[in-house]
């Protein structure tokens, strides 16, 4: 690489956007980095009059490229775009489509219990291991979902000891995930699961009340005492289990008793999760849907109280919350593949349906645009390489205009599957993207948190210290 010419000028000022907070000024630059400036030393730093001390803490920063910290802020910016050269982590199998559930806004478009056409047999398990396995990721997760794995409890233990046999040959770093709503489990499962150190993930969406508005049984029944049984057994039996729930309308007036409901059961983290415009919700969306300022102002009280709870001495986070503190404050990317440029769909994860069909991303099952082939005909790297793969990636890169002109573009990102539901495009139509106007909406309120309001930044930096599970 050719080396940076100053001309002679001591520093060049990094590619910099920014927005005023409370009358100060909060730049950001393209990799990364950012300061609060008062009025006075953002028009000292646009007209090229900055002195010491502010030179060495724009420098320090990488808000200005000198010799002096150029290679750091090049290292930096590698690190934090690592993903793009580590290969497909994240690995979604289906074993069935079958559920026992029927919940209002279920993305896969669940079938019927009793419609067996829809597992996945073992020759197709064995060549979708194949297929994962290619990939250069040193480590991998294995995520199983649904449908309901559990239906098909047989195929899912098959695949976990099948994919253990075959990493004596690859000798990667081999994680497994199970996404289930808990409700078909017994203690012969749960041995399994801790035996083979399956990581384990339901969901719990609230009270019984509105957990059984969203998830019921097919046959239209309460789901809710099933689950929490299941909860107290796996505590019981200290087995770690991590819980998601979906806001629909049903939950909007409840954000105080969603979080209880969390508190209760002793969870540290919770996501205030916004609902996809995918598979069932689709078709429900005049009763379970809602406008993205009715989120947004049941977002902002179940942040505001999660932080009360926190200043009395109740732990909790909220999970996205602080994806966005880890992508601010840290140089590291937290891999969370709906909020980065390029997105997580191929490079990051693939979905494989329960008949091998391979798809970009697990949202991207719903629609054939993002089907990219099956395991029984093709190769890792046929697939990554293939012109169709390479469109879907570079439409999930955030250089478009009006993402250009934000100052939250380093550490954003957009979704085409979810563009694609709501808008029939894979480019979102900016600023009007429900999408777009809720991460604008969740920064401004971390940064207006973390910069002036000293309690909510002690907890914040406490989120840091902790490992998220």
């Amino acid at each position: 690489m050719k080396p940076l010419d100053f001309k002679g000028k001591d520093y060049i000022l990094n590619n910099i956007r920014f927005k005023t907070l409370r009358g100060k000024y909060l730049l950001t630059t393209d990799t990364g980095a950012w300061i609060l400036l008062n009025k006075s030393a953002y028009l000292n730093l646009k007209n090229n009059k900055i002195k010491k001390p502010l030179f060495n803490l724009l420098e320090e920063k990488g808000i200005i490229i000198t010799k002096n910290n150029i290679e750091k802020v090049v290292s930096d910016q590698r690190e934090r775009l690592d993903f793009l050269f580590r290969g497909a982590s994240l690995h979604i199998i289906l074993p069935t489509l079958r559920c026992n559930h029927k919940c209002v806004y279920c993305h896969s478009a669940a079938q019927d219990a009793d419609k067996k056409k829809f597992d996945m047999d073992k020759k197709t398990i064995d060549k979708t291991l194949d297929f994962i396995f290619q990939t250069p990721a040193k480590a991998i997760t294995i995520e199983f979902q649904g449908g309901d794995a559990l239906l098909r409890a047989d195929s899912f233990k098959y695949t976990v000891q099948k994919a253990k046999k075959l990493n004596k040959k690859f000798n990667k770093d081999v994680y497994f995930a199970l996404v289930t709503n808990l409700t078909i489990m017994d203690e012969k499962i749960m041995d399994f699961l801790k035996k083979e150190k399956v990581r384990i993930c339901t969901s719990l969406d609230g009270p019984k009340k509105i957990h059984d508005l969203n998830r019921i049984y097919t046959g239209h029944t309460s789901s809710y005492d099933a689950v929490t049984k299941n909860l107290r057994l796996l505590k019981k039996n200290k087995i770690p289990v991590s819980t998601l729930m979906v806001t629909t309308k049903h939950s909007l007036p409840h954000w105080k008793g969603i979080i209880d409901e969390y508190a209760k059961w002793g969870f540290t983290s919770i996501q205030l999760k916004y609902l996809n415009k995918l598979g069932f919700a689709k078709n429900t969306w005049g009763e379970i849907g809602y406008t993205v300022e009715e989120f947004l102002v049941f977002w902002k009280k179940a942040a505001d109280y999660i932080l009360e709870l926190n200043k009395k001495g109740t732990y909790i986070e909220e999970r996205y919350i602080k994806i966005i503190l880890m992508k601010i404050l840290s140089k590291k990317d937290p891999a969370f593949l709906d909020l980065r440029s390029p997105c997580g769909m191929v490079i990051g994860q693939m979905a494989y349906n329960h008949n091998g069909d391979i798809y970009s991303c697990d949202e991207g099952r719903n629609f054939e645009l993002f089907k990219l082939g099956n395991v029984k005909k093709d190769t890792y790297k046929g697939i990554l390489s293939s012109e169709k793969s390479q469109q879907l990636i570079s439409s999930s890169i955030n250089d478009i205009l009006v993402c250009d002109n934000c100052i939250y573009k380093p550490y954003c990102g957009h979704c085409p599957v979810m563009n694609y539901a709501e808008e029939g495009n894979l480019i979102p139509k900016l600023p009007s993207n429900s999408k777009c106007r809720y991460h604008k909406f969740a920064f401004d309120y971390v940064f207006e948190k973390l910069l002036f309001d000293k309690e909510a930044r002690k907890i914040f930096f406490s989120w840091m210290k902790k490992k998220t599970k």
